[in-house]
């Protein structure tokens, strides 16, 4: 079971003191002594003491005389298993020092400056890592390492902005899961760029994954302000996690989509599995079939409505009847106020797909809306990012705005 802890930017300071000889002296028979001094303000699910770590050491430019040593305190001090009399070389070039951490003896190994790294795609299989370089050291002089976090992490904030669609206020949303679609998973961290940008990812072999979040508790929520997102702790996602992702640092290319039919789901994108629910809140409308068509209506008129509903609202009850004349989604309210605006009766379309489901024994009355996945600077090393799901931005698999249904196609003139 991971321990969980707030996420800071702290960084856990690990004293390493090697001590040796002086610069004028060789140091042969001279031993390590290493000190650990852990932080106890560090990030998410994560590292708060440092039980192990590897080390690399490299004397001058290219001698390797400390190869990936698992230094571990067994009671009475550090000390690098199988190395227990470790001393510092001969020489009088200044040392660099590389190290992982993951609290295991199956950190990464460092060959030549950098490593290969994969992040577990399932969320109960992440642990945190840490990595810190160490240069210019004189031998016998104490080695300091500050560790930073490899990876980059995810907290999730959601809701519904509510000036983004015109004050929209009778919306109601349950979300049960939420999911990163096209995420890389595989990189090579190098030290060489420990203080720009350490990883690269090499998309044809990124691993891209699927990362899902699901909820101990569903969140509700109707549109409020951005400022007013509901911030998903430990409240809705399981304690062990405290609402954080490890995500391999990189820059994901989001699904291009202008919100019209012909863009199919690709590249990187949010899925929400959710249940949407408008309810309106008007005392006495007055109600019309599509688009105002009733047993008075003509039939070129009838014609013309059944073509918008296929080639606009891909309409989801068969034409070869009037089924589709009778689709809620798509009914119309004319309030009777003294503006006479024709909006449309707040059905949810997947209440209306989930009728169907629950008919044919779908127990779960949900489905899954996508939202592209558009990050300026991408996942960054040692970086929280806060990922505003903002499910005014839902579109369909086909790339189609989830709200074109509820766009009336006529709006009737004042009488």
């Amino acid at each position: 079971m991971k321990t969980t802890y707030p996420w800071l930017s702290i960084a856990l300071a690990v004293s390493v003191v090697l001590a040796g000889c002086s610069k004028e002296e060789s140091c042969p028979g001279r031993p390590f002594v290493v000190n650990v001094e852990n932080n106890a303000g560090t990030r998410g699910a994560v590292i708060s003491a440092v039980s192990s770590f590897k080390m690399v050491g490299v004397q001058g430019a290219s001698n390797t005389w400390m190869d990936n040593y698992l230094f571990t305190n067994p009671g009475g001090g550090w000390v690098a298993t199988g190395h227990e009399d470790l001393t510092w070389p001969n020489g009088t070039d200044t040392h660099t020092f590389y190290a992982t951490c993951d609290n295991t003896d199956v950190a990464p190994d460092i060959t030549n400056g950098s490593f290969v790294y994969t992040v577990p795609y399932k969320v109960s299989e992440q642990k945190d890592l840490l990595v810190a370089l160490s240069e210019n050291n004189e031998a016998g002089s104490p080695v300091s390492l500050l560790f930073k976090h490899a990876l980059s992490s995810v907290k999730f904030k959601i809701g519904f902005d509510k000036d983004a669609r015109g004050g929209e206020s009778d919306l109601h949303i349950t979300v049960t899961k939420i999911t990163l679609h096209h995420i890389a998973t595989k990189g090579t961290f190098d030290f060489a760029n420990y203080d720009s940008n350490p990883w690269a990812v090499d998309p044809e072999d990124a691993v891209y994954k699927d990362i899902e979040v699901k909820l101990k508790n569903p969140v509700s929520f109707t549109p409020s302000a951005v400022k007013d997102f509901i911030a998903l702790d430990d409240n809705f996602i399981d304690k062990n996690l405290v609402g954080e992702v490890l995500i391999m640092p990189h820059k994901p290319t989001p699904w291009d989509t202008d919100g019209k039919a012909g863009n199919p789901l690709k590249n990187s994108y949010i899925g929400v599995t959710c249940q949407a629910v408008e309810y309106h809140t008007d005392s006495s409308p007055t109600f019309y079939d599509f688009i105002g068509l009733d047993e008075e209506s003509k039939e070129e008129d009838i014609e013309e409505a059944k073509e918008m509903y296929e080639d606009i609202y891909e309409g989801l009850l068969s034409t070869d009847n009037d089924d589709w004349m009778n689709d809620k989604m798509l009914t119309m309210i004319v309030p009777t106020d003294e503006d006479w605006v024709m909006n449309v009766v707040l059905e949810s379309i997947l209440n209306h797909r989930n009728a169907e489901a629950a008919a044919n024994g779908t127990e779960e009355n949900v489905e899954e809306v996508f939202i592209p996945l558009d990050m300026a600077n991408g996942f960054g090393f040692n970086k929280t990012n806060v990922i505003n799901v903002r499910m005014n931005d839902m579109k369909h698999p086909n790339g189609k705005n989830f709200y074109a249904p509820w766009e009336p196609i006529i709006v009737p003139v004042n009488p």
